[in-house]
């Protein structure tokens, strides 16, 4: 390992953790930079701790500037902070020894590979008023880690939504402005039927007794706050779902590059001017932080035809039918329970899978669940994994989960699974939660009239702009995701979504995954077989083994 001088130590240390260490974390660098440095390491021997040297110093092949021992003395110096009128960045230090970087990354990013070096450069973006349909596009992306505006906590007004230029071109224009407006109207309204309902339901007292002792002992204020953000939640998650598609939210994410260049040209190629606009500020934004990777962003005729739904040609004459909350398994592997106990072998074993399988099929039932049951010995809350590595994910389900388009805002958020959905249509129908029933009339009233003229409208508009028609469906809307799911994924999704302080409708969701995955491999709650006429939550609570698929059956009345 190279030994740096004291003013090197010091000079690095504006960039490095540590300047001795085999190991240590990178700061004050871009993320350009970093990914062209550690990109090196597939042909160079060098340290990336001399990569920066060489940057400060001006001494990169090809690339020499003077002033390099100029900028390292003041590096140091900086790192001390003794002087202040020297003080300065670190970055603009690094950057200011790379004043031909441009020439500099074009060349070795041709050398190296454009590709794998995009793949280790985040960039985090921020996306203000955007559609609901643009976080669906968004999410799309597997790598795309995001955070957006949550309906449980925001409350929606009328006036902030998108108006989709197409529509407002065209002579639907005012049929759009009044679907909407009316929507978010009846929204509104909803709202403070709910929050009166919930009021009623849990009064603040009895709220009160439910509390720990240590929440009882806060102040009056702090109480009464905590009353009404949990009133409010929890009538806002019944709200949502007469929220439109078009209502805008706001989403921060990070991305890396080489996912950021795809997602530019395919935005591009969209027909949606909402996602041409995007992919024109994303390239600018993006491009100031990484202009030597977003390279391949130009629009795709290829992808065009595939997002513009191939024209019509693969439309079917069929009625759109509707549809009910459920979930199907479209495909299963055979013999699971023989190959998950292979896989943990040969893990754990030099040999090959075939060996471990055959070792698999010779062990008893008992035997094979003593293997699962030991992989989740003294498994707690945060072990959320049950492989050791992906073993448990090796083998897929395809499975469709029926629901609504609300409760699909969050579950597209299982990146590692691969996912398919459809065009969002209400002639698929909508979920109408029960609590709808127990409420006073005016809020059915309201319901039933949001759900009549989005898809009045939405059959209107999608004579002329099938996929913009989108924008006017309300949350309830009913449609479909297809995923591939491992067994690790599975039942990371099983304990997530059902927790009790989550939304009802992807608990539902949640159960009915558990369900269908227990009646098609029993013994992943340690049974032979599925009991009959029972419900999972039944099931799971007398189940023999309990931790390869965890299930949250509880209750909490209200939301934190």
């Amino acid at each position: 390992m190279t030994e740096f001088s004291e003013t090197e130590k010091k000079a690095l240390s504006n960039f490095v953790t540590h300047t001795e260490e085999n190991i240590y974390a990178v700061q004050n660098v871009s993320p350009e930079i970093f990914g062209a440095f550690g990109s090196f390491f597939s042909r160079s021997p060098k340290d990336i701790r001399e990569h920066l040297l060489d940057a400060i110093k001006g001494n990169i092949r090809g690339h020499k500037i003077e002033g390099g021992e100029e900028r390292l003395e003041k590096l140091a110096r900086t790192a001390d902070e003794k002087e202040g009128d020297i003080y300065e960045h670190p970055q603009k230090g690094l950057q200011s020894g790379l004043e031909k970087s441009q020439s500099f990354f074009e060349k070795y990013y041709g050398t190296y590979g454009h590709k794998s070096i995009a793949n280790t450069v985040w960039i985090p973006f921020v996306a203000n008023d955007v559609s609901q349909i643009f976080a669906r596009k968004l999410a799309e992306d597997q790598l795309a880690f995001f955070i957006e505006q949550s309906t449980r906590y925001v409350e929606f007004d009328k006036d902030n939504y998108y108006k989709d230029p197409d529509i407002m071109e065209s002579e639907h224009s005012e049929k759009y402005t009044e679907t909407i407006e009316k929507m978010t109207e009846n929204y509104k309204e909803f709202t403070e039927i709910a929050k009166e309902y919930y009021r009623e339901q849990l009064p603040y007292e009895e709220w009160l007794e439910k509390q720990s002792e240590e929440t009882q002992e806060k102040s009056e204020g702090f109480l009464e706050r905590k009353y009404k953000r949990e009133l409010d939640g929890k009538a806002l998650d019944i709200a949502r779902f007469l929220l439109p598609q078009a209502i805008q939210t706001n989403i921060a994410w990070a991305l890396d590059a080489r996912s950021t260049e795809f997602d530019i040209a395919s935005w591009k190629s969209s027909p949606l001017s909402e996602m041409n606009d995007a992919a024109e500020k994303l390239e600018d934004s993006g491009g100031q932080i990484a202009p030597s990777l977003l390279k391949y962003t130009e629009k795709s005729e290829y992808r065009s035809d595939k997002l513009n739904l191939y024209n019509g040609e693969f439309e079917m004459d069929s009625e759109g039918e509707e549809i009910e909350k459920g979930v199907e398994i479209i495909s299963a592997p055979e013999n699971l329970l023989n190959k998950l106990v292979a896989h943990t072998l040969k893990e754990n074993n030099s040999c090959s899978f075939k060996q471990a399988f055959q070792k698999s099929e010779e062990m008893s039932y008992n035997e094979k669940i003593d293997v699962l049951e030991r992989t989740v010995e003294g498994r707690n809350t945060y072990d959320e994994w049950v492989g050791r590595n992906e073993e448990y994910d090796i083998e897929k389900l395809t499975i469709e989960i029926k629901t609504d388009v609300g409760a699909l805002r969050d579950l597209r958020r299982h990146q590692k699974n691969d996912r398919g959905e459809n065009i969002y249509s209400l002639d698929m129908g909508y979920y109408r939660p029960e609590v709808v029933d127990e409420m006073p009339e005016k809020a059915g009233e309201l319901f039933e009239e949001t759900m009549q003229i989005a898809h009045e409208a939405e059959k209107q508009i999608r004579e002329d702009f099938k996929l913009q028609a989108q924008y006017v469906l309300p949350m309830a809307t009913m449609t479909t995701i297809t995923m591939s799911i491992g067994l690790d994924q599975l039942q990371y999704f099983v304990n997530l979504r059902s927790t009790p302080e989550g939304n009802f409708s992807y608990r539902e969701d949640a159960f009915n995954l558990a369900e269908e995955a227990a009646r098609e491999y029993p013994w992943l709650l340690g049974l032979e077989e599925y009991p009959e006429g029972k419900g999972i939550k039944d099931v799971y609570r007398n189940a023999p083994v309990k931790e390869l698929m965890r299930i949250q059956p509880g209750e909490t009345d209200l939301h934190t």
